[in-house]
């Protein structure tokens, strides 16, 4: 007589047990037409880990006909995914076929009873690893790398199944993956742990869709009703159930928004500038490798005219000094659209070069505006007198100029000037400033200043050493004046910039001509700067000063060279 085993009672016998039960080979192969090697092929080439075949595993767990809970193992050597469902007759003809055959079953992309899809995860599954397909009394056996030969793999290779024989009926239907070596990450590692919570994320929200519950090494991993997903988030929130889908969202642009399929996650997309996630009300039309949406699909379209106005609406709660550079960004092309009405244009989404915040409102009211890319001096000095200078340093800015410039869209914005050209005309500084008074100078500066004043009479140096603003990391007249900017030093630490500035100083001084308008660095220039880095007499001289700097602090150094501040009038 049969043994019959429930699930409970399966998986509390230990997995070793079933695999050690005398297998009989009933002989036949169940073999693959080339057209099905050829979808394996590109199934395998569409698959990225070994948490997409489990994936596909539990997926058809979930769809078995009386299925009420789905239990997962993983470990690094072998994963268990058992169903109580109604299994399938592997002694039927059709039931080796749908088990056998790339495509074949009776799922389909309009059916959202099931989450899986055209029968095509078993391709996914065999590429992982030896698997045993065990339904009832016979079990479907792969080994796709002929890479075991004990077991009941001992016989098999290739893409071909075989059927084998089991002293133990099942109810449902256990789908045992004995892992190749390749496709485990290191089980130390981060990476493997990643695994494992990747795994679980993928099924958070089935249970809510679907009834059945997963269960992932000993831990059920339902999230409960997405409705409430957000319930508790410190961030601005809004939740709202459609005829397609549930949308529970948050503002938390930075980590994105999560798509699930009928409670399957897919993929998180962040061209929303929103964060929490989408739960579709029936399966979406996805890829072959189940991680992203298919253009076209319906279904999303639909969800997706519903996600923009619940965003549009979760917006109008977030102050605009909160609002992040991606959601600026995704507001500006909402605005381009023709469905916007210009519900955004007296938010303040973009940015002066002044690094505060200006509405479209505000810009188009201008007579003319200016653009730049980045801090420029003058730029600034032009937005305190009122004029409109835009940084397209910044993506929502960079946006609305590419916008601004394109005869396709709606957005007007008034003519330019050339911040150049007006910051001069103005009298203010449009490229390199020295502070006249350096009482203005914080605690750092003044140390970098006076120790490049000290190093550049030490190495013998005649020429003045002040401090400015500019982009460069110092300039100078090639006669008798170098300034050093904040840019010349790349750390705090002391050691490394007294070592920058003995760097720069040298560097300028190598300069017979002014630094600031297309400086020469040719062959002269780079012999000159060559031969003083490398004069053990000016080494020596840095080395001393750097000890001296140990031995009895900056302001002893200072003091003993008398060098000071210049303070304004």
């Amino acid at each position: 007589m049969t043994e019959h085993l429930t699930l409970s009672e399966f998986a509390t016998n230990e997995t070793t047990d079933s695999r050690q039960a005398s297998q009989r080979s009933t002989d036949e192969t169940v073999t693959m037409t080339a057209d099905e090697r050829v979808a394996t092929y590109l199934i395998e080439d569409q698959m990225a880990d070994l948490t997409d075949a489990i994936r596909e595993a539990v997926q058809n767990g979930i769809d078995s006909p009386g299925s009420s809970r789905v239990l997962v193992s993983v470990s690094p050597g072998q994963s268990l995914i058992l169903d109580d469902g109604a299994g399938v007759d592997l002694e039927s003809t059709e039931g080796r076929r749908n088990l056998s055959v790339l495509g074949a079953g009776n799922k389909q992309r309009s059916d959202d009873e099931t989450i899986g899809e055209w029968g095509i995860g078993k391709g996914a599954i065999i590429a992982k690893g030896a698997v045993r397909i065990w339904s009832h009394d016979t079990a479907l056996c792969f080994d796709y790398r002929d890479q075991r030969d004990s077991g009941p793999w001992a016989d098999i290779s290739g893409r071909d199944g075989q059927l084998v024989e089991v002293d133990h009926h099942l109810e449902g239907m256990l789908v045992e993956i004995d892992h190749y070596e390749d496709e485990v990450p290191d089980p130390d590692s981060y990476r493997w742990r990643r695994y494992v919570r990747n795994l679980r994320k993928r099924f958070a929200y089935v249970q809510s869709r679907t009834g059945v519950s997963v269960v992932i090494n000993g831990e059920p991993v339902d999230q409960g009703d997405p409705l409430e997903a957000v319930a508790d988030s410190p961030h601005p929130s809004l939740v709202r159930e459609t005829e397609e889908a549930i949308l529970a969202l948050e503002y938390t642009p930075h980590e994105g928004l999560d798509i699930y399929s009928n409670g399957l996650y897919v993929t998180t997309k962040r061209e929303y500038g929103l964060g929490g996630l989408v739960v579709s009300k029936g399966n979406l039309t996805l890829n072959f490798a189940r991680n992203d949406i298919q253009s076209g699909c319906d279904r999303w379209q639909r969800i997706d005219h519903a996600l923009e106005q619940a965003r549009d609406d979760l917006y109008a709660n977030v102050s605009d000094d909160r609002l992040t550079a991606e959601s600026r960004e995704v507001m500006v092309e909402a605005m381009a659209s023709e469905s916007s009405d210009e519900q955004w244009t007296d938010r303040k989404l973009f940015q002066l070069a002044t690094e505060s915040r200006i509405s479209l409102e505000e810009i188009q009211a201008a007579p003319k505006i200016g653009w730049v890319d980045g801090a420029q001096k003058g730029a600034d000095k032009l937005v305190e007198r009122g004029y409109v200078v835009l940084d397209t340093s910044d993506a929502a800015t960079q946006r609305l100029h590419d916008l601004a410039t394109d005869e396709n869209t709606s957005i007007a914005v008034p003519e330019t000037f050339d911040v150049g050209e007006q910051a001069t005309s103005e009298g203010v500084w449009t490229g390199y400033h020295r502070i006249e008074d350096e009482s203005q100078l914080n605690a750092d500066q003044r140390r970098y200043l006076l120790f490049a004043r000290v190093l550049a009479s030490e190495l013998g140096i005649d020429r003045d050493v002040h401090y400015g603003e500019a982009s460069a990391d110092a300039w100078t007249d090639g006669r008798t004046y170098i300034v050093i900017t904040d840019s010349a030093v790349t750390s705090r630490q002391r050691a490394v910039w007294m070592h920058d500035l003995y760097l720069v100083v040298l560097h300028e001084a190598a300069h017979e001509t002014s630094s600031t308008d297309q400086p020469s660095h040719g062959h002269h220039f780079e012999s000159t700067f060559r031969s003083l880095i490398e004069d053990p007499a000016n080494r020596e001289t840095f080395a001393t000063l750097v000890q001296a700097v140990v031995d009895n602090g900056f302001e002893a150094v200072f003091d003993d060279a008398e060098v000071q501040l210049q303070m304004g009038d």
